[in-house]
This record gives C-alpha cells, sequence and structure tokens, in this order.
C-alpha cells in the first residue's frame, strides 16, 4: 500500500505574496459590512465598506429569487464581507458582482475614479510642492461676455 503525497509545503515568501495579493483585492473590491433582509419591503440591504449602502429588490437578485421569503432571515454575510452567503439553500452572491451589475458604468467609473484620486504617492507629493513653489495651478483666462 502505498501512503499519500504530503502537501507540498509553501515558502514564506510565497505566503506572504498570497497575503498582499488579497489584501490589495479587498482594497479594490466592494465588499460588505453587514447583509439583512428586509420582508416588510421584500428587500436586501447591504451596508458597504466603502461608506455606503444598498437597498436591492430581492428578485433583481437571480440567486434569491426562488428562494421562499421566510427563508431570507438567514442571509448573512461572508467572514471577509465579499459574499453574501444563504448556506441552507447553496447559494453565495459576489457582493463586488452584484454591486457592478447594479451601478451603471458612468456612476462606477466617478466612484472608482474619486478613489483613485485620493492616492498619493511620494513622487505625486513632490510634483505637488514643485508646483505650488511655482504659483499652483495656473488661472483659467476670463470668459468673454
Amino acid at each position: 500500500m502505498t501512503q499519500p503525497n504530503p502537501a507540498p509545503m509553501i515558502s514564506d515568501q510565497a505566503l506572504s505574496a498570497a497575503l498582499d495579493a488579497g489584501r490589495q483585492r479587498l482594497a479594490r473590491e466592494f465588499t460588505a459590512t453587514a447583509v439583512r433582509y428586509d420582508q416588510q419591503h421584500d428587500t436586501v440591504e447591504i451596508d458597504l465598506a466603502q461608506g455606503f449602502g444598498l437597498r436591492v429588490p430581492r428578485m433583481a437578485i437571480a440567486e434569491l429569487a426562488d428562494v421562499p421569503a421566510s427563508a431570507l432571515v438567514l442571509l448573512d454575510r461572508s467572514p471577509a464581507g465579499t459574499g453574501i452567503d444563504l448556506d441552507d439553500h447553496d447559494v453565495h452572491v459576489s457582493v463586488h458582482g452584484l454591486v457592478l451589475s447594479l451601478l451603471s458604468l458612468s456612476t462606477m467609473a466617478a466612484g472608482l475614479g474619486k478613489r483613485g484620486g485620493t492616492q498619493s504617492t511620494p513622487a505625486k507629493q513632490e510634483s505637488a510642492r514643485l508646483n505650488g513653489r511655482l504659483g499652483g495651478r495656473p488661472k483659467k483666462p476670463p470668459r468673454a461676455a
């Protein structure tokens, strides 16, 4: 009888790289801090880590359309907040995918642009300092009346 091969060991460097990649993914994607079902309005309420929330009609989420409303009280978020889970019915919905499917492309682009505009690097900081020493952003010419 042959012995099963032991699981390959992962190096500290590979583990660190995988953890960094996971953190970067979480920083880029929409994640939920809370999920609940509002039976009165037949909606799913999602509080997002990005500072806003959504109220989505249950029927707009295809995976929940055939689930009895009484079962939705057990709706929960995944531990990392990346999914909406209803384990009793084997339902798992990506929060990021759901938000992307609900928001228009222009709204999405504006929101992501705002987040990207808040990023700063040492090069951007130095450039801003140099521009400030030169008088800052040039004034727009006055409009002709």
